[in-house]
């Protein structure tokens, strides 16, 4: 009998998921040891080493009854470790033959209904085959299909690569046990390699990258990266991440690494070009025509009498298909199919989309929320020099630029030009949430300030002016009062249940206000005013 050495003998019962325990009754099966014999040496019951070699032969797919399967089962480690010494020793080697295309779609969800994006996957796919890049970013806000192109992209360009393998982060696993999957799906890796640092396992991977042309997929990579930051920054314990990315990114291979994004890693997007091996690329909405083929599946004719409003709905969700798809459902459902009808409702945020954008919105850092809440009080593009003004505490335009360099790759904001300067504003549906987040933010301090009395409790009533006061802009003004002032009265009314109770209140709060340094009372003292002008009443003495 072959003896077959301990050290390999561990290394493929790694790879093929046996446990130790199994181990144990392995090791002595293959050497000759009867049933019996496992059990005493091992102190088990008979029964249970049955069971352990069960195990193992379901894992290694052997089939049959008796005693033929520890044949077969020895024959394969013995033909597995002359083939290892026979390259040598080499550590790694194909999972499958190189001959044989290796496809691994993971959790990859169904795109057999794809809508547009013809460009898109022209333009990625000749990155990715004809121009060799090596790591190309797929980026944009939730819910604008960057996992359905990544699948569609992948499906469309498999015949180019040896190896395919789709995998998601949303479960944010750590980098260690995605290299060990990954290792495991492309390669034999030996158990020492399983172990080694993760810098070594980096180079195995990079190794096998090199030796196939491998298309490999890392979906919703956003999840390994954190929250109430600048976008890019990884939550603590996967920074180990950017040093994966980078390596990626500047090794030579001959494979390529799709990511998708809400917001680009920095290492990404420090070494993304036009001509680089790494690029990027962020999705904008569906076309209006791409976007009725949404409308179509689910029941609606967006070729009606009513089709400039389709268009219209199209443009105030920027093309977003999952957007969409939740107001479609709601017009056919709601409506009866009218999109007029729809419109007529004034409001873009409600059910649904409300939580995708809660989603996005909640990661924002404490900088991008205040430049945030003035784009929406600001309604129309502001300047950076706007926001610079407006901001409270006097901040350096680095820490500005960041932070709207942060909300442009997040895909929160839209840049254009006016006279030459840089404007910045938000996107139509990104507006309507960020308004009445800001108006409960608003009155939700109000009522605590009311109560505790404590200007520390409050912030945002502090640091945004509600209504700004510019008599020229007669039409800014009339903005800021139908869309903040009004709704934050009324909403306020309906928690004091009457205009006299709120008129006390706010001149309890005019009153601490008028003790307090000016800049700790910021744009509180103008809010209360206009708030007080807005209800037509004078303060209330005590």
């Amino acid at each position: 009998m072959t003896i077959i050495p301990a050290d390999y003998l561990n290394e493929i019962a790694d790879e093929y998921g046996v446990t130790d325990a199994e181990l144990e009754v392995l090791s002595l099966a293959i050497q000759g040891v009867s049933n019996a014999d496992i059990a005493a040496r091992l102190n088990i019951q008979a029964a249970a080493a049955r069971k352990r070699l069960g195990e193992i032969y379901k894992k290694f797919h052997i089939s049959g009854a008796g005693p033929g399967k520890l044949a077969k089962l020895q024959q394969i480690l013995v033909e597995r470790h002359r083939m290892k010494e026979a390259r040598g020793g080499d550590d790694l080697e194909p999972k499958t033959d190189p001959s044989q295309p290796l496809r691994d779609w993971g959790q990859a969800p169904d795109v057999s209904i794809f809508y547009g994006r013809e460009e898109e996957l022209k333009t990625a796919s000749t990155w990715m085959i004809e121009e060799d890049c090596r790591v190309l970013a797929l980026l944009g806000m939730g819910g604008i299909g960057k996992t359905s192109l990544s699948v569609k992209l992948a499906k469309q360009s498999e015949e180019e690569f040896d190896c395919v393998v789709w995998r998601s982060l949303r479960q944010a696993p750590s980098l260690s046990e995605l290299l060990t999957d990954l290792l495991r799906i492309l390669a034999r890796p030996a158990r020492s390699i399983l172990s080694d640092p993760l810098d070594e396992k980096i180079s195995h991977l990079i190794k096998v990258l090199r030796d196939r042309q491998c298309l490999l997929v890392l979906d919703r990579v956003d999840a390994i990266l954190s929250p109430e930051e600048l976008a890019g920054q990884y939550r603590d314990g996967y920074r180990n991440y950017g040093d994966f990315f980078r390596r990626l990114a500047e090794e030579t291979h001959q494979s390529c690494v799709v990511l998708t994004s809400l917001e680009t890693p920095r290492e990404i997007a420090l070494r993304a070009g036009n001509n680089a091996p790494v690029r990027t690329m962020t999705l904008g909405g569906l076309q209006t025509d791409d976007a009725g083929e949404i409308f179509k599946v689910k029941g609606l004719d967006s070729k009606t009498e009513e089709k400039k409003k389709w268009a219209d709905l199209v443009e105030l969700y920027r093309g977003n298909p999952l957007a969409l798809k939740i107001v479609a459902t709601t017009i056919k459902e709601l409506f009866g199919g009218s999109v007029r009808e729809f419109l007529k409702q004034n409001t873009l945020v409600f059910g649904d989309i409300d939580t995708l954008l809660e989603q996005q919105l909640s990661r924002l850092s404490e900088l991008e929320r205040e430049i945030v809440y003035w784009l929406a009080i600001e309604r129309f593009p502001a300047s950076m020099e706007q926001l610079q003004n407006d901001i409270l505490l006097p901040l350096p335009p680095k820490d500005i630029l960041e932070a709207l360099e942060s909300l442009k790759r997040r895909s929160l904001i839209e840049k254009s030009q006016e006279d030459g300067v840089a404007v910045f504003a938000l996107q139509p549906v990104v507006m309507e949430y960020v308004t009445q987040q800001l108006v409960e933010q608003v009155c939700a301090e109000i009522v605590e300030l009311s109560r505790s009395q404590k200007l520390d409790k409050v912030k945002t009533f502090r640091s945004h002016s509600l209504l700004k006061v510019d008599e020229e802009d007669s039409e800014l003004r009339t903005l800021q009062e139908n869309l903040l002032l009004k709704p934050v009265k009324e909403r306020l009314l309906r928690m004091f249940r009457s205009d006299r109770r709120l008129s006390e209140r706010l001149g309890k709060i005019q009153v601490l206000l008028e003790d307090k340094f000016p800049l700790e009372v910021g744009y509180s003292i103008d809010n209360i005013l206009n708030l007080l002008g807005e209800l037509n009443l004078e303060p209330v003495a005590n």
